[in-house]
C-alpha cells in the first residue's frame, strides 16, 4: 500500500518536483508559436507545414498519456517520471541542433514522448501519496503549472528568438532536465511492488488504435482548408479516423482488460464535467494559438513585446489558481466556481470579437486577464470534479484523462482554430499565405474564430450547472 505523506515540507517538494515536469511539458507545446514564421523561413516551408512543429508534440502527448498512466499504475510512477525527464532532454537537444525538418519533427515526436511520460505520473502521484483534503490544491498547483506552461511558452519564444535564435527555444531545457532528474530522484517515494496486473495484461492493439484515430482525426481537421470537404485524401483520413474510432470501441467492450475502461462515460455527470473542462481548454489554447499573430501582424508588435504581453494570462493564473483550489477544498463545493469559470470564457471570447487593434493596448490587456481569471478560478475545481464524478475504483484513470484531455484540448484548440481562421480568410475560394493577408482581414478572421469558441463556452457553462456537486463525506 502507499502511505501518505504528512510531512508539510514532503508534501511541498513533491508538488514541486510535479509542477517542474508538468511546467516544462506545458512550455514546449507552445514555445514554438511565436517562432514559427522564423522556423518556416529557416527550413524554407509553408505555414501549413511548420504548424506540425506543434501538432507533432501535442498529438504525441494526447495519444500517449494514458498509455504511461497504465504502465505507471502498475508500480512505475517514480521510474516513468525519472525517465521522462531524460528522453525529453535528449528531444529537446536533438530539436536544437536538427540539421532538417524531417529531424525537427522527429524529436519533436521523442520530446513528446517524454513529456507524455511526466504528464501522465504527475498527477498519479499526487493522488498516491498526498493526503485526500489536499487535492484540489494539488491539482490546482498541476493545472496552473499546465496552464502557465502552455501560456508563458509563447512569451518565452517570443524573447528568445528576437534575441538568441530559435534554436535556444529547445536547447534551454537540457539544464532544466538535469535539474528535474536530480531533484525528483530525491523527493518522490521509492517505486513499490508489481500493484496490479502484470505487463502481459497491458491492451497494446486498444491503445495503438487509439492513436491511430487521434492521428486520422489530426490529419483531416488540419489539412480541410487546403483541400476541401471533398477531396478524396480528406475523406481517406475521416474514413480511416471513423474505422479505427469503431474498433477501438468495440475492442474496449469486449476484452477483459480494456486499454481504457470507455464504460466510465456511462456516468453522464462524469461525461458531462469531462466535456466542460475539454471545451474550455479548447477555446483558451485555440485564442493562445491566434494571439501571436494577431499581435505581430494587426497590432504591429515585436516578438519581444508580443512575448511579453502573452505573460499576463498565465501570471493571473499563478496568482489566483492555488486560493481557489483551497477555497473549493474547504467548501466542498465545485460547481459554483466551474460554471463561474466557463462563464468568463463565454464573456471573453465575446468581448475578442468586438476589439479590434486601433483600441490600443489597455483593452487588449483587459481580454487578457479575464483568461488568466478564468483558469485561475475554475481549473482546479474543474480538474477536482472529473475525479469526484469518476465510478469508485476509476480515480487514477480518471486522472490519466484530466492530464489527456488538457493536451488532446491544445491540439484540437490548434488545429481548428487554425483552420476556422484559414477557412475566415480565404480570398476567391483559395487559402491566402500568411504573410498576404491584409491588416483588415486577419482582423475579421479573428473575430469570426474567437466567435465560433463562444459557442463552444456557452455549452460548458451549461453542462457545468446540469451537474450537482459531490456530497461530502461525514
Amino acid at each position: 500500500m502507499s502511505y501518505i505523506i504528512t510531512d508539510p515540507v514532503r508534501q511541498k517538494l513533491l508538488l514541486g518536483a510535479v509542477s517542474l515536469g508538468v511546467v516544462m511539458d506545458g512550455v514546449d507545446g507552445s514555445i514554438v508559436n511565436v517562432a514559427l514564421p522564423t522556423m518556416a523561413t529557416y527550413f524554407d516551408t509553408d505555414t501549413g507545414t511548420i504548424a506540425w512543429v506543434i501538432i507533432t508534440y501535442l498529438l504525441m502527448m494526447a495519444g500517449l498519456l494514458l498509455v504511461f498512466g497504465k504502465i505507471a499504475d502498475q508500480g512505475r510512477a517514480k521510474f516513468l517520471f525519472l525517465a521522462g525527464f531524460a528522453v525529453f532532454t535528449i528531444g529537446s537537444t536533438v530539436c536544437g541542433v536538427a540539421p532538417s525538418f524531417e529531424v525537427l519533427l522527429g524529436a519533436r515526436a521523442l520530446q513528446g514522448t517524454g513529456a507524455a511520460m511526466i504528464a501522465a505520473v504527475a498527477p498519479l502521484l499526487c493522488i498516491r501519496y498526498l493526503p485526500k483534503d489536499m487535492l484540489g490544491t494539488a491539482f490546482g498547483v498541476i493545472a496552473a503549472a499546465a496552464s502557465i506552461g502552455f501560456a508563458v511558452g509563447p512569451a518565452i519564444g517570443g524573447v528568445i528568438t528576437q534575441y538568441l535564435s530559435w534554436h535556444w527555444i529547445f536547447l534551454i531545457n537540457i539544464p532544466i532536465g538535469i535539474v528535474g532528474v536530480l531533484f525528483a530522484s530525491r523527493v518522490i517515494p521509492a517505486d513499490e511492488a508489481d500493484r496490479g496486473r502484470g505487463a502481459a495484461s497491458f491492451d497494446y492493439p486498444g491503445a495503438i488504435l487509439l492513436f491511430a484515430s487521434m492521428v486520422f482525426w489530426v490529419f483531416s481537421l488540419e489539412e480541410l482548408p487546403a483541400r476541401g470537404a471533398a477531396d478524396s485524401g480528406i475523406l481517406t483520413y475521416v474514413m480511416l479516423a471513423l474505422v479505427c474510432t469503431a474498433l477501438f470501441v468495440a475492442r474496449q467492450l469486449t476484452t477483459k482488460d480494456p486499454f481504457l475502461n470507455i464504460r466510465i462515460f456511462a456516468s453522464w455527470q462524469f461525461s458531462a464535467v469531462l466535456a466542460a473542462f475539454l471545451l474550455i481548454n479548447i477555446v483558451f489554447t485555440g485564442i493562445l494559438y491566434l494571439l501571436p499573430f494577431y499581435l505581430t501582424s494587426g497590432m504591429q508588435f515585436d516578438l519581444m513585446t508580443c512575448g511579453l504581453l502573452l505573460l499576463v494570462p498565465p501570471a493571473v493564473i499563478a496568482i489566483t489558481s492555488v486560493p481557489f483550489g483551497r477555497w473549493s477544498d474547504k467548501t466542498g463545493r465545485r460547481r459554483p466556481f466551474a460554471i463561474i469559470a466557463c462563464a468568463i470564457v463565454a464573456v471573453y471570447s465575446a468581448y475578442f470579437t468586438v476589439v479590434s487593434p486601433e483600441y490600443g493596448i489597455v483593452p487588449l490587456l483587459f481580454g487578457f486577464i479575464l483568461m488568466g481569471l478564468a483558469f485561475g478560478i475554475g481549473s482546479a475545481p474543474a480538474s477536482t470534479r472529473i475525479i469526484e464524478k469518476a465510478p469508485r475504483g476509476e480515480e487514477s484513470t480518471a486522472s490519466s484523462i484530466v492530464m489527456t484531455i488538457v493536451y488532446f484540448a491544445g491540439m484540437l484548440g490548434t488545429a481548428s482554430y487554425a483552420a476556422i481562421f484559414t477557412l475566415a480568410t480565404r480570398e476567391a475560394g483559395a487559402v491566402v499565405d500568411f504573410a498576404s493577408i491584409s491588416c483588415a482581414t486577419l482582423v475579421y478572421g479573428f473575430q469570426v474564430t474567437v466567435g465560433a469558441g463562444l459557442v463552444l463556452a456557452v455549452i460548458a457553462v451549461i453542462l457545468s450547472a446540469i451537474v450537482p456537486d459531490a456530497e461530502r463525506s461525514a
